[in-house]
């Protein structure tokens, strides 16, 4: 908890106190909100709608583990009250910053412990990590958007079939089916290609180098982030947190390792070939310069 009394959250004007809450209400509340990060409406917005139709259509009352979920998001993103007025189309939310910090400042990693996934750091956590997440690839900040839900598992199908050892991590595969499309010509709103990232990103990818001439792909970087936030937003138990991380870290040193061994071959064949030609220029240089031959004068 981030305070010693209660806190409480003032929706439509009635204060509700908060309560910590199971995992459950929290994991239904992924599933109502996850795909839809990226339709429009900001964040607070999403998560005020969803409790207005909760409390006034639903008629639930404001201690259901739902609304507790929606509000103890709402608290952890920094939130004191929310209001949402009109009808219809014309709905309007509008929402108040709190005195308390929420999550602001605190180590992503420090918001998934059993404490803060019941008072709601997880799921705030989570879903801004989720919502604002870019892939470098080639050097370039690309969005991870996050699609629709059979155009996903359609590609992670294909990610599948090309996920040839099951030894391996996963993220190979995905990366790999992220390469491929790219190689086949898929640009930034190629559908498939935005869902192949979506997954690589999923799965802690967070830059990737794919060379289109010569078919080429390297795994630049991971996400502790990223890795923790679609593990929690996936339903993982929180005792697995700490091999989630483990696995980010890993592969994250073994892709700096690959980066640090490329770029010092890189150099020695720069060198290699510095040399080769300084030689070839001494070479020319010291090479004595041709005589001309004397003009013989014909005699009369």
């Amino acid at each position: 908890m981030t305070t010693d009394a209660a806190p409480t959250f003032t929706i439509n004007g009635s204060a509700v106190t908060l309560v910590p809450q199971a995992r459950e209400p929290f994991s239904w509340l992924a599933s109502q909100v996850y795909r839809h990060l990226h339709d429009g409406a900001p964040l607070p917005a999403l998560l005020g709608m969803l409790a207005h139709e909760g409390l006034t259509t639903q008629s639930l009352p404001p201690q259901d583990a739902r609304i507790q979920a929606i509000l103890w998001t709402l608290w952890q993103l920094g939130l004191a009250g929310l209001k949402v007025e009109g009808e219809g189309a014309d709905r309007k939310v509008t929402w108040e910053r709190g005195r308390h910090p929420g999550i602001n400042g605190t180590p992503v990693a420090d918001c998934f412990s059993a404490e803060a996934i019941a008072d709601g750091r997880a799921m705030a956590a989570a879903l801004v990590v989720a919502g604002s997440r870019a892939m470098h690839i080639n050097g370039t900040d690309v969005k991870v958007h996050i699609n629709n839900l059979e155009l996903v598992q359609a590609q992670a199908a294909e990610v599948a079939k090309r996920q040839a050892d099951p030894g391996h991590d996963p993220c190979m595969a995905a990366s790999r089916y992220v390469a491929e499309l790219m190689n086949d010509g898929a640009g930034p709103e190629d559908l498939r290609l935005r869902a192949a990232i979506e997954l690589a990103a999923d799965l802690g990818v967070r830059a990737l180098f794919v060379d289109t001439v010569n078919r080429q792909l390297r795994i630049a970087a991971f996400s502790r982030e990223a890795s923790l936030a679609a593990a929690f937003l996936q339903g993982v138990p929180a005792e697995q947190f700490p091999a989630v991380l483990s696995r980010a870290d890993t592969l994250h040193k073994a892709a700096e390792d690959a980066g640090r061994k490329l770029a010092e071959q890189m150099t020695a064949a720069q060198r290699v070939a510095g040399g080769v030609a300084a030689a070839k220029a001494g070479t020319a240089a010291a090479r004595p310069a041709p005589t001309a031959n004397p003009v013989r004068r014909r005699r009369r």
